[in-house]
């Protein structure tokens, strides 16, 4: 190499700021490195001439280091990039490096170059874990579709056993069935909120009004051992969030966090304004850069080992199952806050405690009261002609029961093609009852618009395992009564009677 050409590559080697780079003798020893390569070894071993590269490295990567360095300067081709960490103990745990050596052109000796792939690595890690997450939430989804239909004929036969008045220690039983069943339901919505499939109520609200509002609840909650600071402006920053839902995901926070403290000590809830300059990494996400509000619930408690912490937000994966717990707190409060447009991000360290951040969308505008209830209308009591569609056989029998015990006169199909061939017959339906998912080529809204082309005025109660929001927009405006499994068939036949058809 010329000496024009040496003072070049200088330059260029002293210009390079992503890159550790270092000039290795034969002997593998360190000629000269860039400063870049200086600032990543931190504590550790400095990059000072005569010391040899592989020694900049921990015990466990030496020997990778040693073996690429060696197979460069035995000539091309360069050998494959290794992994590697560097020996500085300030690092943290995930720490990852990549180190690539090739010969030098011109001279003997080799060129190594590490690269700091922390950041990378941890995107890769968190998309990995957000598709992991995305599956389990699309299966929750559908058991949760499939455990409805189940619950909704439990508790359809309980109830209709009761109204036959059996004798006292039978209809205990069936009240605890009934019982089981609403347990059962409020799991489901549990894994519906996981699933992102459950019906929102957004508007934008002062989240530190919102948290005074929770705060007395809160507070009862808590033994005499537990105490409960907040750190935040009043009224706050707007957020835009549904409150129930709000309330529902600082609810579980604070009960796990007083369940990490069973010997007492303080829960600090804090509300901070946060402008990410650039992206950042949380559990199964990345965070964008922009304006954010942060909700945060800090503990003192024992805090969560680090090979648990990626497992922490699955649906029923829980510590305490003897304890009485589910594993679908924080599992829902992440699909609480993935619907809301948010994220959930985790800090914790075995016996110092655990912090959960909340990370909602800065909203603009002013907040927005809560919109009045809708005055009640009175039931109409007349009987009416209902076509009921619903697959699952023992809750077609079921409903049917319970609308022709209300007066109502009711015809039956299985799927949508056999609700058609009742209106061939000459049964015009002024009510139709149908579910949403049903085997054939037709679901319950297709059917619905169907048979409103061909009935003026006719009112439609729509019924699926999943949310409303999972089902569709604007199901009101469409004169659609949505009823969500599992019902009581009470709530069926007070829908029939309530049913209104489109207005215009």
């Amino acid at each position: 190499m010329t000496d024009p050409e040496a003072a070049a590559f200088r330059r260029l080697f002293e210009a390079e700021e992503e890159a550790g780079l270092a000039v290795l003798d034969t002997g593998g020893r360190i000629r000269f490195a860039n400063a870049a390569l200086t600032a990543m070894c931190g504590a550790g071993p400095a990059p000072v001439p005569g010391t040899l590269g592989a020694a900049l490295f921990v015990a466990a990567s030496r020997d990778a280091v040693a073996d690429a360095i060696a197979a460069a300067l035995a000539g091309p081709p360069a050998p494959p990039v290794v992994p590697a960490r560097l020996a500085d103990p300030g690092l943290p745990a995930d720490a990852s490096f990549e180190v690539a050596c090739r010969p030098l052109r011109g001279e003997p000796g080799a060129l190594m170059r590490v690269v700091d792939v922390t950041a990378r690595r941890r995107i890769q890690a968190q998309m990995e874990e957000g598709a992991r997450l995305q599956s389990i939430g699309q299966l929750a989804g559908g058991v949760a579709h499939d455990f409805n239909n189940l619950l909704a004929a439990i508790s359809g036969a309980a109830e209709a056993a009761l109204a036959r008045e059996p004798g006292p220690e039978t209809a205990e039983d069936l009240r605890q069935i009934l019982d089981s069943a609403t347990r059962g339901a409020r799991l489901v919505k549990q894994l519906l909120a996981f699933a992102s499939r459950q019906a929102l109520a957004p508007r934008v609200i002062a989240l530190g009004e919102a948290v005074d509002a929770m705060a007395p609840l809160l507070v009862r909650l808590l033994g005499a051992r537990q105490v409960l600071k907040f750190d935040m402006a009043r009224p706050g920053p707007l957020v835009r969030v549904d409150p129930s839902q709000l309330d529902q995901a600082l609810l579980n926070l604070v009960v796990n966090a007083r369940d990490a403290m069973p010997e007492g000590g303080t829960i600090r809830i804090a509300l901070r304004e946060v402008m990410l300059a650039r992206e950042e990494v949380a559990q199964g996400a990345v965070i964008p850069a922009g304006d954010w509000v942060v909700l945060s619930v800090e503990d003192h408690g024992r805090g969560i080992a680090p090979d648990l912490l990626p497992r922490i937000f699955e649906p029923f994966f829980t510590t305490r199952r003897g304890a009485g717990g589910t594993g679908l707190g924080l599992s829902t409060v992440l699909g609480i806050l993935r619907q809301s447009g948010g994220h959930v991000s985790v800090a914790s360290a075995p016996g110092q405690g655990t912090v959960f951040r909340l990370w909602f969308p800065r909203a603009g505008g002013a907040a927005q009261a809560a919109a009045p209830a809708a005055p009640a209308e009175a039931a109409p009591t007349m009987a009416r002609r209902v076509l009921l569609v619903e697959d699952e056989a023992p809750l077609r029998l079921l409903a049917r029961r319970a609308l022709e015990g209300a007066g109502h006169e009711v015809r039956v199909a299985e799927d949508a093609e056999a609700a058609l061939e009742v209106l061939e017959g000459g049964f015009l339906p002024e009510v139709l009852v149908t579910d949403v998912t049903m085997p054939g080529e037709m679901d319950g809204l297709a059917l619905a618009d169907a048979m409103r082309a061909r009935i003026a005025g006719l009112s439609v109660v729509l019924v699926s395992g999943y949310a409303e929001a999972t089902v569709g927009d604007g199901l009101a405006g469409r004169g659609i009564r949505f009823l969500e499994k599992p019902f009581r068939m009470a709530d069926l036949a007070a829908a029939v009677a309530e049913a209104r058809p489109a207005a215009g």
